[in-house]
Order: structure tokens, then C-alpha cells, then sequence
């Protein structure tokens, strides 16, 4: 194990070194199987809910891709993140799940 600079994870025993690293490089860390699929579909659900506007939490921003609107128009699959979804009780329930 090499000692290598780390400036946004901590010494912990959740992860392994080559997890930590991974994350180091790319900021990211997928972790398959973490959350249930019947939470996954219920999450993605709610996402489309809100992308639809069929619910409009207070505050929440839809962000989409304007380059992918010619092939999907107004749907979901044009949208790449909604942000300040605190508001929506089901979709922060992902935010407070113990293996998150």
C-alpha cells in the first residue's frame, strides 16, 4: 500500500484502499447492491414524477440536457439532474437510507 495523497476520504474500515483510491481519481464510487431494488424503483418513480412535474417539491431544480431534447423531447431521459429535492419526502428518503 502505497501512501498516497488523499484529500477527500478519510482512514475508515468501510472501504477498501483500491475503493478509496478509485474514488481519489474519479470522485466518484459505485457500489452495486448497496440500495434494494425495490428502493431503486421507487426512487427512479418519484424521479420521473418530478420530471414530469406530476409533483413540484418546493424548491427543486430540473437540469436537462438540451443536446438530447431533439431525440427525447420532453421526457425524463432528457433530464440529467434535479437538485434541492429535499423538500420531496420519498426521493430524501435515499439520502437517509444507513447504507447510503
Amino acid at each position: 500500500v502505497s501512501s498516497l495523497c488523499r484529500s477527500y476520504t478519510l482512514d475508515n474500515d468501510v472501504l477498501t484502499e483500491e475503493q478509496r483510491q478509485f474514488y481519489e481519481d474519479n470522485g466518484y464510487l459505485l457500489i452495486k447492491k448497496l440500495v434494494s431494488d425495490e428502493d431503486i424503483e421507487r426512487f427512479r418513480e418519484e424521479f420521473v414524477r418530478i420530471c414530469r412535474r406530476e409533483v413540484r417539491p418546493p424548491g427543486a431544480m430540473i437540469m436537462k440536457n438540451e443536446s438530447l431534447r431533439s431525440q427525447y423531447g420532453q421526457s425524463e431521459k432528457a433530464v440529467n439532474k434535479v437538485q434541492d429535492f429535499q423538500e420531496d419526502k420519498e426521493l430524501f428518503r435515499y439520502c437517509t437510507l444507513p447504507e447510503v
